[in-house]
């Protein structure tokens, strides 16, 4: 390990020690004791009838979790995307939907932008109303750098440019929903890690590229597309919130680092067991808030917030809130999908 990465990931271990146990102000009803279930079962009349739309479903994962709950309450539609057709049949057996007719699976891998324009094609013909979309897709701290099909830092165009894409070429099925439909961005406390390098998207063709800063302007950006959607279309309806799940044990979202790279960031001891210093929470913890967001009655004067432990994240980092940015990167990326979308 070289002295450079060394000093990131001495970096990286100070800035998720402080973050863990950052506090939340109680702005809903709901608690970080309650898991997705309980929530699921106060909201479910809320649940019910609804056509939800989630993106990046595998059997262990937080968003399967969401889909197990949000199903056993009579969803009209629950629709799950993912990039492999395999992780799809399998979390539909999972979580019970194997032959149900309201559990539908379509492919999609939001690091081809053609692939995100088949699957939102795809998922209009099943539906003209889509009442929630969770966002619930996302990679994390690539070792080497790589692009996505059409040349965009993989972190980005995963985490946020195919979400960018998807969200709003759903936008007409979104507007159409009775209640007012519901966006969930999935970010994460590593958007303290930077803001959005949006002189240098590629950094520099991957010669400045560093995994857990990179990885940290992706979850800015969920947070700064939620601002956006909020402000564009919070007068037609539409609701939009970002949220970090947490510390979640079980899950593959960190199968691309080695144990040498999480060792040294002190989320895993050197023996690969999880260290005792996280407050490790479980899937079922960590999905609650996916619940809150896209489903509760009782926080839209919370639009365009970002979540935590099912409250308002008050230690989120300024930049990740700031209107100009949310507007400089509405404007980026629509340049990089090559569409713009006017409200």
């Amino acid at each position: 390990m070289s002295h450079q990465e060394s000093s990131s990931l001495a970096t990286d271990q100070q800035a998720i020690e402080q973050l863990l146990n950052r506090p939340t102000l109680q702005t809903t009803p709901f608690t970080a004791l309650q898991t997705a279930e309980d929530v699921a079962t106060i909201l479910s009349s809320d649940i019910a009838g609804k056509t939800v739309v989630i993106t990046g479903v595998s059997p262990s994962g937080i968003g399967a979790e969401a889909a197990r709950v949000i199903h056993k309450h009579n969803p009209k539609l629950l629709v799950l995307a993912s990039r492999s057709t395999k992780n799809i049949d399998a979390t539909i057996t999972a979580i019970g939907g194997a032959g149900s007719s309201n559990v539908k699976g379509v492919e999609l891998d939001l690091a081809d932008l053609e692939s995100v324009r088949k699957a939102a094609a795809e998922i209009l013909e099943q539906t003209s109303v889509v009442d929630v979309l969770i966002n619930n897709a996302g990679i994390m701290m690539l070792p080497e750098f790589q692009t996505t099909r059409q040349g965009v830092e993989m972190q980005f165009g995963t985490n946020h440019l195919g979400h960018f894409l998807l969200t709003n070429l759903l936008m007409p099925a979104l507007l159409q929903s009775s209640q007012g439909a519901s966006v969930v961005n999935v970010s994460s406390a590593g958007h303290h890690a930077g803001n959005v390098p949006f002189e240098d998207i590629n950094f520099d063709n991957g010669k400045t590229y560093e995994p857990f800063p990179a990885y940290g302007g992706s979850k800015t950006a969920n947070i700064l597309f939620t601002v956006s959607l909020a402000a564009k279309l919070k007068s037609k309806g539409l609701r939009s919130f970002a949220l970090d799940p947490g510390a979640v044990i079980g899950t593959e979202l960190s199968r691309t680092m080695s144990l040498e790279t999480k060792a040294a960031m002190g989320a895993w001891n050197p023996d690969g067991t999880p260290s005792e210093k996280i407050p490790w929470i479980t899937v079922a913890h960590g999905a609650s808030s996916y619940i809150v967001t896209g489903f509760a009655t009782s926080i839209p004067e919370h639009n365009g917030k970002a979540f935590v432990k099912n409250n308002v994240d008050t230690t989120v980092a300024p930049y990740s809130l700031d209107p100009e940015g949310a507007e400089k990167l509405w404007v980026l990326s629509e340049k990089l999908v090559g569409q713009e979308f006017a409200y």
